[in-house]
């Protein structure tokens, strides 16, 4: 299951999304925050409803609970140990994202404060993530207010953008392209001729003054990059049965080949020309396949679980957390490698609210408003309560950590965000294996 959604995120889950967010021209943070985290989650939608509706447990929770530090901690340190560069951040994506994920983890608190969860409750948790999406809607005007603010936060200069955020170099023009009509090749070349009536304009006025001095030219990096995020094309005579050269290609290639026919089938390449405008398509069908897999696995972990003897809330905090941020991981992964930092980062960040507010919410209103009305949703485990109030301190040591590093991703700074989750865990199962006090009430004998 791990390998199939490793399969559907790398080769059309992210392609999909990137091609989404070009289309409808989003900033890479608001596209990480809202489609890509939407998109990624679906495995905790997923296991949240099989433990509301089917487990009836609290591996729901400490599934997102772990997911939501697994987030915060392990993926981005991940995307900064292997992205391959360092990748500077700006400061409004990060806190921006960080203060909405505190009022997230202060309504999930109040919500299993008294361990039932209501209709009216759950009700909240969904107007919250409303209110977020509004956010995000007016994220342009907000970022141009908050940067007037005189902040102690770095902010990337225009440099850094172009070479760090995903600007994809223009090819030089050469006699070839120019003879084609290549359009990316000319690109330069054309902003400088639109420039030159402009310059024509400059000069003495008609009173014999010295007209204003033209607009700076355009720098050597501006002009030679220009910002995309549509993924690298395929051939249509592209074919997954070619056999890889090399041992271990060859063996991964066996491994995956029976999912990766079963998607070549099932799912359209939109980066191929013919599927191009089906990008859509792919998206959805990539996020059904990822909840079906991640149904299989949290079913297979919790089996796992119960047979050895290991209680249901250290499984979530730990393999049910990995296996669902799977496509957390190797999408922001995937962003990272092509330098949209605040993209890997806003969508491990996003990606926290819409499990808080939207993969708890949803299947809580589900029960107790649709399903059974007036009923309520039991929350057992009060080490829970002391997993949700350490949150806290992640989102505090992420913004310390950033801030003293620089605002920049680097292996430093992975190693470093690598060591506290590993302390975080430690701590968390702990408290479920009732090593502090007496938190978590012991499993019910059965003969299964």
């Amino acid at each position: 299951m791990f390998l199939g959604i490793a399969i559907v995120c790398d080769e059309y889950f992210v392609p999909s999304l990137e091609m989404i967010c070009d289309a409808l021209s989003l900033a890479e943070d608001v596209a990480g925050a809202t489609f890509m985290a939407a998109g990624s989650s679906a495995p905790e939608l997923a296991t949240s409803v099989i433990a509301v509706f089917v487990a009836k447990d609290d591996i729901g929770i400490s599934g997102v609970i772990g997911s939501a530090v697994f987030n915060i901690m392990f993926v981005i340190s991940v995307c900064a140990l292997f992205a391959g560069q360092v990748i500077s951040l700006n400061w409004w994506p990060l806190i921006r994202d960080s203060t909405f994920y505190c009022l997230s983890i202060c309504a999930l608190l109040l919500t299993i404060y008294d361990e039932d969860v209501t209709w009216y409750e759950s009700v909240f948790l969904l107007l919250l993530y409303c209110l977020y999406i509004f956010m995000m809607y007016h994220n342009t005007r907000m970022e141009a207010w908050a940067n007037t603010l005189n902040v102690p936060f770095k902010t990337a200069t225009r440099e850094e953008k172009s070479s760090l955020f995903g600007t994809k170099p223009v090819a030089p023009v050469t006699e070839a392209a120019t003879v084609g009509g290549d359009v990316e090749g000319a690109g330069v070349e054309g902003q400088m001729q639109e420039r030159e009536p402009l310059m024509k304009n400059y000069g003495a006025t008609a009173d014999g003054e010295e007209a204003p001095k033209p607009p700076p030219a355009p720098t050597e990096v501006e002009a030679a990059t220009t910002k995309s995020m549509a993924p690298e094309m395929k051939d249509d005579d592209w074919s997954p049965w070619e056999v890889p050269v090399g041992v271990c290609e060859r063996l991964y290639w066996g491994l995956s080949l029976p999912l990766v026919a079963l998607h070549h089938f099932t799912t359209p390449d939109c980066r191929r020309p013919r599927f191009r405008r089906w990008y859509l398509v792919t998206f959805f069908m990539s996020m059904v396949w990822i909840a079906a897999y991640s149904y299989l696995m949290v079913w297979m972990i919790t089996v796992i679980g119960f047979t050895l003897g290991i209680r249901d809330t250290i499984m979530g905090l730990t393999l049910v957390a990995v296996g669902v941020s799977a496509p957390d991981a190797l999408s922001s992964l995937c962003v990272a490698k092509q330098g949209f930092g605040d993209m890997a980062v806003s969508n491990a960040i996003g990606s926290n609210v819409f499990d808080i507010l939207l993969c708890l919410g949803l299947p809580w209103f589900l029960r107790t408003a649709i399903v059974y009305p007036g009923s309520t949703v039991p929350v057992e485990s009060r080490g829970l309560m002391y997993s949700t109030l350490s949150l806290f301190s992640t989102v505090i040591f992420l913004i310390v950590a950033t801030h003293l590093n620089g605002w920049k991703l680097d292996k430093k700074y992975g190693v470093v965000l690598m060591i506290w989750y590993l302390i975080f865990m430690v701590f968390a199962s702990l408290y479920e294996l009732n090593v502090f006090s007496n938190l978590n009430p012991p499993q019910c004998p059965s003969d299964y």
